[in-house]
Protein backbone atom coordinates (compact mmCIF):
# COMPACT_ATOMS: atom_id res chain seq x y z
CA UNK A 1 0.00 0.00 0.00
CA UNK A 2 1.62 3.31 -1.19
CA UNK A 3 1.43 5.95 1.62
CA UNK A 4 2.88 9.00 -0.35
CA UNK A 5 5.33 9.50 -3.07
CA UNK A 6 7.76 12.59 -3.48
CA UNK A 7 9.53 13.91 -6.57
CA UNK A 8 13.02 15.27 -5.23
CA UNK A 9 13.84 19.46 -5.88
CA UNK A 10 14.52 20.25 -9.62
CA UNK A 11 18.63 20.79 -9.29
CA UNK A 12 20.33 22.82 -11.45
CA UNK A 13 17.71 23.92 -14.02
CA UNK A 14 17.74 27.39 -13.53
CA UNK A 15 20.86 28.43 -14.48
CA UNK A 16 20.45 26.88 -18.04
CA UNK A 17 17.00 28.10 -18.54
CA UNK A 18 17.74 31.87 -17.44
CA UNK A 19 20.88 31.61 -19.79
CA UNK A 20 18.65 30.31 -22.51
CA UNK A 21 16.13 32.92 -22.18
CA UNK A 22 19.51 35.54 -22.24
CA UNK A 23 20.69 34.06 -25.16
CA UNK A 24 17.24 34.15 -27.23
CA UNK A 25 16.55 38.00 -26.04
CA UNK A 26 19.96 38.68 -27.19
CA UNK A 27 19.37 37.22 -30.66
CA UNK A 28 15.86 38.91 -31.04
CA UNK A 29 17.25 42.22 -29.41
CA UNK A 30 20.18 42.18 -32.18
CA UNK A 31 18.12 40.80 -34.63
CA UNK A 32 16.08 44.43 -34.57
CA UNK A 33 19.57 46.48 -34.55
CA UNK A 34 21.52 44.73 -37.12
CA UNK A 35 21.14 43.28 -40.28
CA UNK A 36 23.39 40.78 -40.65
CA UNK A 37 21.98 38.72 -37.65
CA UNK A 38 18.31 39.52 -39.06
CA UNK A 39 19.39 37.38 -41.89
CA UNK A 40 21.05 34.46 -39.77
CA UNK A 41 18.50 34.58 -37.13
CA UNK A 42 17.56 30.82 -36.68
CA UNK A 43 20.92 29.43 -37.01
CA UNK A 44 22.34 32.53 -34.53
CA UNK A 45 19.59 30.96 -32.15
CA UNK A 46 20.39 27.63 -32.89
CA UNK A 47 23.74 28.10 -31.87
CA UNK A 48 23.62 30.16 -28.85
CA UNK A 49 20.47 28.85 -27.23
CA UNK A 50 20.31 25.31 -27.97
CA UNK A 51 22.84 24.03 -25.81
CA UNK A 52 21.45 25.96 -22.85
CA UNK A 53 18.11 24.75 -24.06
CA UNK A 54 19.35 21.22 -24.44
CA UNK A 55 21.10 21.42 -20.94
CA UNK A 56 17.77 22.35 -19.03
CA UNK A 57 15.77 19.93 -21.04
CA UNK A 58 18.28 16.75 -20.08
CA UNK A 59 18.15 18.06 -16.43
CA UNK A 60 14.36 18.30 -16.22
CA UNK A 61 14.08 14.52 -17.24
CA UNK A 62 16.35 13.81 -14.93
CA UNK A 63 15.02 15.14 -12.43
CA UNK A 64 10.94 14.06 -13.23
CA UNK A 65 12.20 10.68 -13.21
CA UNK A 66 13.27 9.96 -9.95
CA UNK A 67 11.08 9.38 -7.57
CA UNK A 68 10.90 8.81 -3.66
CA UNK A 69 7.81 6.26 -2.22
CA UNK A 70 6.90 5.64 1.08
CA UNK A 71 4.81 3.40 1.79
CA UNK A 72 4.00 1.22 5.02
CA UNK A 73 6.69 -1.49 5.05
CA UNK A 74 9.67 0.11 2.63
CA UNK A 75 10.97 2.98 1.34
CA UNK A 76 11.33 2.72 -2.32
CA UNK A 77 14.11 5.05 -4.43
CA UNK A 78 13.64 4.81 -8.45
CA UNK A 79 14.89 7.17 -11.13
CA UNK A 80 17.35 7.18 -13.95
CA UNK A 81 16.70 8.02 -17.42
CA UNK A 82 18.91 5.48 -19.38
CA UNK A 83 19.79 3.60 -16.73
CA UNK A 84 16.78 3.04 -14.54
CA UNK A 85 17.61 1.77 -10.94
CA UNK A 86 14.99 1.31 -7.89
CA UNK A 87 16.26 0.70 -4.10
CA UNK A 88 14.67 -0.16 -1.50
CA UNK A 89 15.09 -0.05 2.12
CA UNK A 90 12.77 -1.87 5.10
CA UNK A 91 11.39 0.90 7.61
CA UNK A 92 12.10 -1.48 10.18
CA UNK A 93 16.01 -1.14 8.93
CA UNK A 94 16.29 2.56 9.57
CA UNK A 95 17.59 3.46 12.69
CA UNK A 96 16.94 7.25 13.06
CA UNK A 97 16.18 9.92 10.26
CA UNK A 98 17.80 13.46 9.71
CA UNK A 99 17.47 16.95 7.64
CA UNK A 100 20.66 18.45 6.50
CA UNK A 101 20.24 22.35 5.53
CA UNK A 102 21.64 25.34 4.61
CA UNK A 103 20.10 29.08 5.89
CA UNK A 104 18.75 29.62 2.31
CA UNK A 105 17.16 25.64 2.48
CA UNK A 106 15.56 26.38 5.73
CA UNK A 107 13.92 29.73 4.15
CA UNK A 108 13.11 28.01 0.80
CA UNK A 109 12.04 24.52 2.81
CA UNK A 110 14.08 22.35 1.18
CA UNK A 111 16.64 19.95 2.42
CA UNK A 112 18.46 16.75 2.01
CA UNK A 113 16.74 13.49 3.43
CA UNK A 114 19.20 11.14 5.21
CA UNK A 115 18.50 7.79 6.67
CA UNK A 116 20.89 6.28 9.45
CA UNK A 117 20.97 2.36 8.92
CA UNK A 118 23.15 -0.29 10.21
CA UNK A 119 24.94 -0.25 6.78
CA UNK A 120 25.48 3.25 6.92
CA UNK A 121 23.74 6.40 5.61
CA UNK A 122 21.44 6.48 2.78
CA UNK A 123 20.57 9.37 1.24
CA UNK A 124 16.99 10.12 -0.43
CA UNK A 125 18.15 13.33 -1.82
CA UNK A 126 16.96 17.05 -1.97
CA UNK A 127 12.87 17.34 -1.20
CA UNK A 128 10.56 20.25 -0.34
CA UNK A 129 9.41 20.16 3.27
CA UNK A 130 12.19 17.29 4.17
CA UNK A 131 10.92 17.65 8.79
CA UNK A 132 7.22 16.49 7.00
CA UNK A 133 9.08 13.64 5.27
CA UNK A 134 10.74 12.63 8.35
CA UNK A 135 8.06 12.99 10.46
CA UNK A 136 5.91 10.86 8.27
CA UNK A 137 8.88 7.71 8.03
CA UNK A 138 9.34 8.12 11.43
CA UNK A 139 5.33 7.64 12.35
CA UNK A 140 5.25 4.66 9.90
CA UNK A 141 8.60 3.38 11.54
CA UNK A 142 7.20 3.76 15.09
CA UNK A 143 4.24 1.71 13.77
CA UNK A 144 5.87 -1.15 12.90
CA UNK A 145 7.92 -1.25 16.25
CA UNK A 146 5.46 -3.57 18.23
CA UNK A 147 6.72 -6.20 20.20
CA UNK A 148 5.91 -9.49 19.79
CA UNK A 149 5.31 -9.86 23.30
CA UNK A 150 2.80 -8.02 25.04
CA UNK A 151 4.37 -5.22 27.88
CA UNK A 152 2.96 -7.43 31.29
CA UNK A 153 4.79 -10.47 30.36
CA UNK A 154 6.89 -11.59 33.28
CA UNK A 155 10.52 -12.95 32.72
CA UNK A 156 11.26 -15.38 35.09
CA UNK A 157 14.95 -17.17 35.85
CA UNK A 158 15.33 -21.19 35.54
CA UNK A 159 18.28 -22.56 37.32
CA UNK A 160 20.09 -25.00 34.49
CA UNK A 161 20.54 -28.37 35.20
CA UNK A 162 23.76 -29.03 37.48
CA UNK A 163 24.40 -32.16 35.98
CA UNK A 164 25.91 -31.44 33.09
CA UNK A 165 28.14 -28.19 34.44
CA UNK A 166 31.24 -28.42 35.80
CA UNK A 167 31.60 -26.69 39.80
CA UNK A 168 35.36 -26.08 39.61
CA UNK A 169 37.28 -26.79 36.80
CA UNK A 170 40.71 -27.75 36.89
CA UNK A 171 43.33 -25.73 36.14
CA UNK A 172 45.71 -25.94 32.93
CA UNK A 173 49.22 -25.23 33.80
CA UNK A 174 51.59 -23.65 30.83
CA UNK A 175 54.91 -25.13 29.88
CA UNK A 176 58.24 -23.90 30.59
CA UNK A 177 57.55 -21.24 27.51
CA UNK A 178 54.71 -18.47 29.18
CA UNK A 179 53.65 -17.24 26.30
Amino acid sequence: MRIISVTPVARGLVRPLLLALVAAALVVGGAQHVSLIHQHKWPLALVFVGPFALVALTRAWRWRSHKVHVTNERLVLEGGVLRHYRSSIELSDVIATRVDQRVTERLSRRGLVVLETSAGPMVVGKVRHPGALCRLIDAERSGHAGYPLPLDTVFTFEEPDALGLEVRPQRRRLGPRHE
